[in-house]
């Protein structure tokens, strides 16, 4: 599965759902977080794959709370064997039967720069055509941009790319930001404040 965030603030955001069936366990996180269901104003999917969006359809009726993906991905919601890249295999439709997959319905599609309860959407594609991060302030959540492991972020496998050069320049973007608290979707956060600076001498070192 994958992690999923509760953003509080202007707005109450879930960000990311799991995979399929882990609806029950996500609600009674965010009850023990002390936010009720009816406090959720939206659920914000980084990206359309199955680990990120698997509960998505059934959190959506139980919060009644709209589903918002960036454009670039909304087609795969129906269609994820059409996404390219490694994806043309991983979604066979008999694998998303075997997964019991029931793809959402995108309530609101968003784009670079737009905003949502005060945090700021950056297309991050590479990963899949429309992957995105959410940042606020000194935080980035980077769904599957970036990944952490040992408190050290680095870029995603280069075989999961629908795009290599795309996750690439995204990578870079990332770093831009120079955000202190990097949250992506699998293994850990990253708490170490120089954690993209890191990443940045990295990259370099290996040019």
């Amino acid at each position: 599965g994958a992690w999923c965030y509760l953003l509080t603030g202007d707005e109450t955001i879930l960000v990311d759902t799991g995979v399929p069936g882990r609806t029950r366990a996500i609600l009674r996180a965010i009850d023990r977080c002390g936010v009720t269901a009816g406090d959720v104003d939206q659920i914000v999917l980084t990206h359309f794959d199955v680990d990120h969006s698997g509960s998505a359809r059934s959190l959506a009726a139980a919060l009644d709370a709209p589903v918002i993906i960036h454009t670039d991905d909304a087609p795969y919601l129906a269609a994820p064997e059409a996404c390219p890249g490694s994806r043309t295999l991983l979604y066979w439709p008999w694998i998303t039967w075997l997964l019991r997959w029931r793809p959402p319905v995108a309530d609101r599609l968003v784009k670079d720069g737009d905003v949502l309860g005060g945090w700021r959407v950056l297309h991050t594609p590479g990963h899949t055509p429309g992957s995105m991060s959410l940042l606020r302030d000194d935080v980035a959540v980077v769904g599957d941009a970036l990944v952490c492991r040992r408190n050290r972020l680095r870029p995603n496998v280069r075989w999961l790319a629908t795009d290599l050069d795309q996750q690439k320049a995204s990578v870079r973007a990332l770093i831009q930001t120079g955000a202190g608290l990097v949250l992506p979707g699998h293994y850990s956060p990253c708490t170490d404040p120089d954690g993209l600076s890191n990443l940045a001498r990295d990259l370099d070192a290996a040019a």
